[in-house]
């Protein structure tokens, strides 16, 4: 048993690296991630190309499955959907890692790779409930529950890819469990793809492990998550066994919580539910004092905690569940409690967030508007007119930005700027296509505290985005002496001809 096991770990290990190895060094996919993006925590080019390593290794360990195994353990629609799955959850991933796709887009092509891995067999049909009992025939339903199964998995990998190592070391773990469980279910072409899949996850880590060479993209976030879905409903046999469901979900309790207090958080402050922020928990961890590299090992331990979690679940058929939901429940009570929440926090909370909704939607707007004027601006002087007139729209009083050794300061007439007992002061380096440093003032009779973070982390993107804007339509970086390139058509002179700064 021990020889197979090392077999396809090491053969899917060794096709990613070497896949990876080779891309690197032709310098394939340095394009995929040009400039660093304002909510990213690392800094420089770093090619997203990390999961063409991760689907060789995949595809090297499916094709021995025909060797390998009979006809009847792998020449199935359903195992035919397993890898034809993966491919076209890693092909949508790819498009969008080089030619960015729309988040509806995006959601759409997922559902339909999911109703397709529905038709061929890869269904939730049936469940074992632990109080309600055995429901037979789920029908529409079922479909409903495997979409979303689906849909849910490959998102959430992809949506803890934000910090060196965090996705890909998560993903290996699912990948050890859904081994053991084929194992312990004696599905052999689920056990073997498990394990060629960790490998070429951990060949992936090589690589990706802090400090990155290389990103998985959502190329490899999807393609995990896809796996992880079909493989996880394989070892239920459709919902049969609902333990073989529970412990990839308990296992990914980490992700999970961190996506649903995302959700709820952006609710409140009026963002867009897929916008990403800097507040999650590997951030929060960063902002503590951790280092990169520690903030992944001690998000690694509590991962492996709740995957010690479902196995144990699994192992004891859900006797083991009540316990640990119970647990769970304690912990978060324990945690509210040291927020030092009470009825009228609650209320100031929500009464707070009405009028967040609010700002917070003006400053996207704002935002917005400012990016697309990029293309009209025929000089940074223009432009820099234009952001201290979204800055007023906003609210800030007063800002100051430094672009290397230039400085470009500004404030408005007849408010509360040079009293900084009043202010609300936020420094922030702005990334891009030329870094810069941006100081902004807001007064604190106008703000809470939270609500002009939130208003500053707006304002510092749309500078940001139009730098990266400036280099993409004007081929040159962004600083208050640049100049727009000569356009050739009629069409974009008439627009810049038209074109009026608010100085």
């Amino acid at each position: 048993m021990l020889f197979p096991i090392l077999f396809f770990l090491l053969l899917g290990c060794f096709a990613s690296w070497l896949v990876v190895q080779g891309l690197l060094a032709v310098g394939f996919g340095q394009g995929g991630d040009a400039e660093p993006q304002h909510h990213h925590t690392h800094t420089g080019v770093i090619p997203r190309v990390g999961g063409v390593g991760i689907i060789a290794g995949f595809a090297v360990t499916y094709l021995l499955c025909f060797f390998l195994l009979d006809d009847t353990d792998n020449k199935t629609l359903v195992h035919y959907a397993v890898f034809g799955g993966g491919v076209a959850a890693f092909m949508l991933g790819f498009v969008d890692d080089f030619y960015p796709l729309g988040a509806k887009l995006k959601l759409l092509a997922q559902i339909i790779i999911a109703m397709v891995a529905h038709e061929c067999g890869l269904s939730i049909d049936k469940l074992s409930l632990p109080v309600i009992g055995y429901i037979p025939d789920l029908g529409i339903i079922g479909m409903g529950l495997t979409v979303f199964w689906f849909v849910a998995m490959m998102n959430l990998i992809n949506l803890i890819d934000g910090l060196d190592g965090l996705a890909g070391g998560v993903g290996l773990m699912l990948m050890a469990m859904l081994a053991y469980l084929g194992m312990e279910k004696s599905v052999a072409f689920s056990s073997i793809l498990a394990i060629g899949m960790a490998g070429a996850i951990l060949g992936f880590l090589f690589h990706n492990f802090p400090p990155a060479k290389v990103y998985m993209g959502d190329s490899g976030a999807y393609l995990i998550g896809y796996v992880i879905a079909a493989l996880s409903l394989i070892n239920s046999e459709k919902g049969t066994v609902l333990a073989a469901l529970i412990a990839p979900v308990l296992a990914l309790a980490l992700p999970i919580a961190d996506v649903t207090f995302a959700i709820l958080r952006r609710g409140l402050k009026g963002l867009p539910l897929f916008r990403p922020d800097r507040s999650h928990i590997h951030h929060r961890l960063i902002r503590a004092g951790f280092s990169h590299r520690n903030t992944v090992l001690v998000l690694y331990v509590i991962s492996l905690c709740a995957l010690i979690g479902g196995l144990l679940v699994f192992a004891s058929q859900e006797r083991y569940l009540g316990i640990l939901l119970g647990f769970a429940f304690v912990v978060i009570l324990l945690t509210l409690r040291g927020q030092k929440i009470s009825a009228s926090t609650v209320q100031m909370l929500l009464s707070d967030s009405l009028q967040a909704r609010k700002d917070t939607r003006n400053a996207l707007y704002l935002k917005d508007w400012f990016v697309s004027e990029v293309d009209r601006a025929d000089s940074v002087k223009n432009l820099w007119a234009d952001y201290r007139f979204i800055l007023k729209k906003m609210g800030i009083c007063r800002a100051e930005m430094q672009i290397g050794e230039e400085l470009r300061t500004f404030f408005v007439p007849n408010t509360e700027h040079e009293n900084e007992d009043l202010l609300w002061l936020e420094e922030h380096t702005v990334r891009g296509a030329a870094e810069a440093r941006l100081v902004l003032y807001g007064e604190k009779e106008f703000f809470s505290e939270r609500q002009f973070t939130l208003i500053c982390d707006i304002a510092t993107e749309a500078w940001a985005k139009a730098g990266v804007r400036w280099k993409e339509v004007n081929q040159s970086s962004l600083d208050f002496d640049a100049v727009a390139k000569d356009v050739e058509s009629y069409r974009d002179q008439k627009s810049r001809s038209l074109y009026r700064p608010t100085y």
